[in-house]
């Protein structure tokens, strides 16, 4: 298993698996990847190696291969339409055996994998997040004010515009002549989601003064005040790389009611009565290095549900398959039962993915092995810079990269920036659209 490290929210997940296992009981040896093969030189054929350290099963899928091990792999994947997970999943299925298991938080994203990937399989994947074991214990939901009556709309996590914080300051204006409030909460991914540009925004659409107020960036233990100060949470996200929305469990368990986009993960968390319908985005131009919202929630619908209080009290979701148990249950080899029926399939049904050549797959593996060792060992940092100056063209692109490359610290944590070198060096990030809804209107899934 790779061992924690870092505090990005990205990495939660594989830091308290980290600390889940090494009070399990079980006989825990950590591996280090930046050693290379030799990590797993200690794996016997009865071992079970945990890839949780972000999207680099392909490495030891590969050093399996080379050693001849016969240990199982246990990988995951946490995100859906990244290049970062999406070139994994290329890397590993011709490597992929019997006995080894794929992870995913949600239905959503296995069944949008398995449609791409024969190596993702009933038996040969599993639905399971063991987090949700470190929430608080489900509170009673909280009572919704009637219409008319003050409401406190809440806002969690990165402000972007792939998880479409536009719309709700949208929104927000139009609701001007409401007693509705809107506490919003996250780091700002960029200067146009700072409070006071925040402010300026909702002043230029109309909203009325004081409609919105930033209570800051949030660390675990402030999450129970924040809760506690507002009627609803909004999770109006369609982000490409959405696949659970840890926020809406988090809203649940302290009994406050979630609206949310029905694309993607929310489906499978919340009642139809509060998913707000959206529309895909169909045109050109998406890129899996690239995040993005993957539709526009129907704002006209959202703003109705906020007047009208049109959405049903917090309910928990059933425990299994998201437990402790069931997570290392998976690991000794037995399979939890699938989670229930309802996962939105809009995406997978119309989602088209431009095609691999051969090809480019030709030798991907050996260069991303290599790649791999010589980033995080230095061993051959000129090397990687001249790769750098023969495939990535001059500008903007190839000065981040080589950023990069010159970084005086390398780490597993920092997962976005190998993944990066891959995606310029070794598989190009696919490009991908949605095609239209079928007519008649309505026929296109749960998304629409």
């Amino acid at each position: 298993m790779s061992g924690p490290g870092g505090t990005d929210g990205a990495v939660l997940m594989h830091r308290e698996a980290a600390a889940l296992l090494a009070a399990s009981g079980h006989d825990l040896q950590w591996h280090d990847l930046t050693r290379g093969s030799a990590a797993l030189a200690r794996a016997g054929d009865r071992d079970v190696v945990y890839a949780g350290c972000g999207p680099y099963a392909f490495l030891h899928h590969a050093w399996r291969e080379r050693s001849g091990g016969g240990y199982r792999i246990v990988r995951e994947v946490h995100t859906a339409l990244w290049s970062g997970y999406w070139t994994q999943e290329e890397l590993c299925a011709p490597l992929v055996r019997p006995g080894d298991l794929a992870l995913f938080p949600t239905e959503y994203t296995r069944s949008l994998y398995r449609r791409h990937f024969p190596s993702v399989r009933d038996d040969t994947s599993a639905v399971l997040y063991p987090l949700l074991d470190h929430l608080p214990a489900p509170a009673p939901p909280r009572p919704v004010p009637p219409p008319g009556r003050p409401l406190r709309v809440g806002l969690l996590g990165a402000l972007s515009l792939a998880k479409n914080v536009d719309q709700v300051l949208a929104v927000l204006a139009r609701l001007r002549d409401e007693d509705i409030t809107l506490v919003y909460a996250g780091k700002p991914n960029h200067p146009r989601w700072r409070p006071a540009a925040v402010a300026a925004e909702l002043a230029r659409l109309g909203a009325r003064p004081g409609a919105a107020r930033w209570a800051g960036i949030l660390g675990r233990p402030q999450l129970g005040a924040f809760f506690a100060g507002i009627d609803v949470l909004l999770f109006p996200s369609t982000a490409a790389r959405e696949t659970l929305g840890r926020v809406v469990l988090e809203a649940l368990a302290h009994g406050v009611p979630v609206l949310a986009a029905r694309l993607g993960p929310a489906p499978e968390l919340l009642p139809a009565r509060n998913l707000v319908p959206v529309r895909l985005d169909t045109g050109d131009g998406l890129s899996m290095d690239r995040v993005g919202p993957l539709g526009r929630v129907d704002e006209d619908a959202l703003a109705r549900k906020l007047i009208a209080r049109d959405f049903a009290p917090a309910a928990f979701p059933a425990p299994e398959p998201y437990s402790t148990g069931a997570f290392l249950r998976a690991l000794a080899g037995e399979l939890p039962a699938g989670p229930p029926g309802g996962h939105d399939r809009t995406v997978e049904e119309r989602l088209s993915v431009a095609p691999r050549t051969a090809a480019e797959l030709d030798w991907a593996l050996d260069r991303a092995v290599c790649a791999f060792a010589a980033y995080f060992t230095r061993r051959d940092d000129r090397r990687l810079r001249s790769d750098l100056a023969d495939r990535v063209p001059e500008g903007p692109a190839r000065t981040a990269l080589d950023i990069i490359v010159r970084a005086p610290e390398r780490l597993l944590a920092d997962y976005r920036s190998f993944p990066r070198l891959l995606d310029a060096l070794v598989l190009r990030p696919l490009s991908y659209r949605f095609r239209p809804a079928p007519e008649p209107s309505g026929t296109g899934g749960p998304g629409e």
